[in-house]
């Protein structure tokens, strides 16, 4: 049974890397999988192939629903169904999933059944789950930052089935529809969440209770987030396999020794069939409460397989079921293993399977349960650091006490309290409360602990051949206590954390302009220095792109330590990311164009001919001159990088007309470069005439969002480069460009473009 998953899992994985799929004469090798598995020794590979063609078929099926190019940007109606509760974003912005049934493009209503993830501008006052709607909105395919190491957000919306994005457009089209109605599990759940909403005098841990019982995680607040992160909690705010599992076994508990009381019910069905069929329901029951998202489903199907083996009357090890889970998993939805979560839960329960084969020796139940926790948090350090690039260090702690108080007392007493406030509301709104105050009660310890300077360690993510001695290393650590020659197995971890991301050779630079959507944030590497040039947007008081690209993106570097952070200017789009990227990477040397608008004291003006050299490459502003009169974009610091080998970088932040010709004056003979970061995102503003010629750049980088409403780079000024032999790439179609400069003179620079290096079949 484990070869086989594993065979059947392989094949589904395979897909994944593939940048297209396959063609349809190639599933002519299915039938032949088919034939061969009829003979055992053939079954293991049979069963690859029908686990690759299989997630094939459903990714074809997946995509079958994406929004024609031609339709993007456009105003459409559509009609369909409000698929979750809309959760509040910001004061006014609410953001929901929709169902579409039709569609209707200026030319009549279409069939398109996709499912679209749109924002509520305070258009709509109000919006229920399960109801029907007719909605002007504007939509656009799925798209993504794309930078090492930071998040797939096209990844994240092709798992759950997002076709497009978008938002909802004033228009007296807008209406519920006369047939709509809330019914079912989606009215219990909007009225559940209204019941917390007229909560009163709540405790703050509220939110997490919210979360526990419909899913809602939109009131958790991000000091939260952080706290649950650094003590490697997040885990116990889901509704996953954790809980579903503790509700199953609570009920299955339950109904098998109130069915024992009945003889008459006994002789007919055993007890314990009876409650392996309870606990299914209470697990459907609760997975469906909290919209029934991927994780809740998975946790579903491995407590059915365990429990179906009871009312079948097999007897099936741990790992048996595990394996069958997996298949059971990936045959009714095998785009799972895209999920970062999918990987986790099952490497838990696997690690889990393996302690408690006989792995704990001769332990009191309190040992057994914290050396289960510290096996846990050694096991998944790989798992997290390869998905999250950190893990919590204080985890086996936390845990220790937070998974049975949570899972005995809170969730208990929260779905209780749901149960009771479908009756009566004041009497839920109590037991709500109360399951508040417990997590209250245990919330000052993992405070405490979040605190600790050593609670979250952050690394680059594992180089990919490092991964295999360390789960090597696991099996041998964690092989049967009484058994020699374990320890060596903390041996095979070391190349996880000691083998380095590769760095640019003395001479050389390395300079990687990052997609942060309409802004600019560059990482220029050499050999033992970095220098950040402007960080992107701030987008809300939660998000920005220093936090969410740049952090990600010198972590999966290996970088930890930026030697100097240059803010051109103080357009938001530049230095939006500033405060994120400087609480986690203090700067050796802050350098702006507006220092007064950086925390600080230590912030210096950028002065024409300042120039320093960090490993053979030379750095040289350029611009602003001194006096300071120039405002605006045109303050914006303009630095020139030059290697070894004599190639050449200029990064010109926001610059217009009047600076150029400010450079043009003071710097015509060293304005040459074989690489142009492009000023002001290719404006027509910018790039004139002049300056093209006197820079005559070889590769022209526009760092502009991805259908960006300025329609940047405009096209004359891409044909203004590309009149001059230049090759243009612009970062809201390529994803991080990374230009390598200084490997040997004459030749032209090597280029690196996310997108085509990433290039994934679901990626439009």
């Amino acid at each position: 049974m484990l070869l086989h998953a594993i065979a059947f899992f392989s094949g589904v994985l395979a897909l994944q890397f593939c940048s297209t799929l396959p063609s349809l004469y190639a599933y002519a090798l299915v039938p032949v999988a088919l034939v061969l598995f009829r003979w055992p020794r053939a079954r293991i590979p049979a069963l690859l192939v029908l686990g690759f063609f299989w997630a094939a078929l459903r990714a074809e099926v997946a995509l079958a629903p994406r929004l024609e190019s031609g339709l993007s940007g456009r105003t459409l109606l559509v009609e369909g169904t409000v698929l979750d509760i809309p959760r509040t974003v910001s004061p006014e912005k609410t953001r929901f999933l929709f169902q579409a049934d039709r569609l209707d493009a200026g030319s009549g209503w279409v069939d398109y059944r996709g499912k679209l993830r749109l924002s509520n501008f305070a258009v709509i006052e109000t919006l229920q789950a399960g109801e029907h709607w007719r909605l002007a909105v504007r939509l656009k395919p799925p798209h993504g930052f794309s930078n090492p190491g930071g998040f797939d957000f096209e990844r994240w919306l092709f798992e759950r089935r997002i076709m497009a994005t978008g938002y909802i457009r004033k228009s007296p089209e807008n209406r519920c529809l006369e047939d709509g109605s809330v019914n079912g599990i989606a009215a219990l759940r909007h009225r559940l969440i209204q019941t917390f909403d007229r909560l009163n005098n709540h405790p703050a841990t509220l939110g997490m209770v919210q979360a526990l019982t419909v899913g809602d995680r939109s009131n958790i607040s991000p000091q939260q987030w952080k706290i649950l992160r650094a003590t490697g909690t997040s885990h116990l705010m889901a509704i996953s396999g954790l809980h579903i599992s503790l509700v199953a076994g609570l009920v299955f508990w339950l109904a098998r020794v109130a069915w024992s009381r009945s003889g008459r019910l006994a002789e007919r069905v055993p007890a314990r069939k009876a409650a392996a069929l309870a606990a299914i329901i209470a697990a459907v029951l609760y997975a469906l409460l909290s919209g029934f998202n991927i994780p809740a489903r998975r946790a579903v199907v491995m407590v059915a397989v365990v429990m179906l083996a009871i009312v079948s009357d097999r007897r099936a090890s741990l790992i048996q079921a595990l394996c069958l889970a997996v298949f059971v998993t990936l045959i009714i939805d095998p785009i799972a293993v895209l999920s970062v979560g999918w990987w986790l839960s099952f490497w838990a329960v696997a690690i889990i399977a393996w302690l408690i084969s006989g792995r704990y020796g001769r332990q009191g139940v309190g040992q057994r349960w914290f050396y289960m926790h510290l096996v846990l948090a050694i096991a998944m350090l790989p798992a997290l650091l390869v998905s999250f690039q950190q893990a919590s260090l204080v985890a086996p702690l936390a845990n220790f006490l937070a998974v049975p108080w949570v899972g005995m007392l809170v969730v208990p007493v929260a779905l209780l309290g749901t149960l009771v406030a479908t009756i009566n509301e004041m009497a839920g709104q109590m037991l709500l409360g109360a399951s508040a105050w417990l997590l209250d009660i245990i919330w000052p310890w993992l405070e405490w602990l979040a605190q600790l300077d050593f609670a979250l360690w952050h690394q680059h993510q594992p180089v990919a051949w490092t991964l295999l001695p360390a789960v090597l290393g696991l099996a041998v650590l964690f092989m049967p206590r009484g058994l020699p020659g374990r320890w060596p197995g903390l041996l095979m971890f070391l190349p996880m954390f000691l083998v380095q991301p590769d760095r640019p050779a003395h001479g050389e630079a390395w300079i990687t302009v990052l997609d942060v959507g309409q802004g600019l944030a560059t990482v220029v590497q050499t050999r033992r220095h970095t220098l950040v040039y402007d960080t992107g947007p701030r987008f809300s008081d939660n998000f920005d792109t220093g936090q969410a690209v740049v952090v990600p993106f010198l972590r999966h570097q290996g970088i930890r330590r930026v030697d100097s952070l240059i803010i051109s200017h103080g357009d938001n789009d530049h230095i939006g990311g500033a405060d994120s990227l400087l609480a986690a990477f203090p700067a050796g040397r802050l350098l702006s164009g507006v220092p007064e608008k950086l925390p600080g004291s230590g912030v210096e003006q950028c002065q024409a001919g300042d120039r320093w050299r960090w490993d053979g490459v030379t750095f040289s502003v350029l611009h602003p001159g001194p006096g300071g009169s120039h405002t605006g974009n045109d303050a914006s610091c303009v630095v020139r990088i030059g290697v070894a080998a004599g190639q050449g970088a200029l990064l010109t932040g926001d610059i217009e007309a009047p600076s150029e010709y400010s450079l043009l004056q003071d710097w015509r003979g060293s304005l040459s470069a074989d690489v142009l970061v492009a000023p002001h995102h290719g404006s027509m503003t910018s790039s004139s005439p002049a300056f093209v010629k006197a820079v005559s750049p070889g590769v022209v980088l526009f760092p502009a969002g991805y259908q960006n409403r300025y329609h940047f780079p405009k096209r004359a000024v891409v044909e203004r480069y590309t009149d001059m032999g230049a090759e243009t790439y612009n970062t809201g179609d390529s994803g991080a460009i990374m230009v390598k400069l200084g490997e040997s003179s004459g030749e032209a620079p090597e280029i690196s473009l996310h997108r085509v290096t990433r290039r994934r079949y679901w990626k439009p």
